[in-house]
């Protein structure tokens, strides 16, 4: 059943791309506001600020042009630590 499922797939995605039909999967990728709608901003150290830390849902293009935009989450800088200052001494 496995295999009947995943032939079903890959025909399903060969019928994709011989119309050029192609998903938008930018996970690492830079924010591009053109391709991607933001739905939310997390603090990364390990992505430059303004890339795309995780895909809620792929977009799509059809002959280069934008059916979908992928929803993301995009990453920002970590807020700086404040010093903590000792009330006590």
């Amino acid at each position: 059943m496995r295999e009947g499922i995943e032939l079903t797939l890959k025909m399903f995605q060969d019928t994709l791309k011989r119309y050029q039909l192609e998903a938008i999967d930018p996970h690492g990728e830079p924010f591009n506001a053109e391709h991607h709608q933001a739905m939310a901003m997390q603090e990364s150290a390990d992505l430059e600020p303004n890339s795309v830390l995780k895909v809620f849902q792929k977009g799509y293009q059809l002959n280069g042009r934008l059916l979908r935009p992928a929803m993301v989450v995009v990453s920002k800088a970590p807020a700086p630590v404040s010093p903590s200052i000792d009330e006590q001494a």
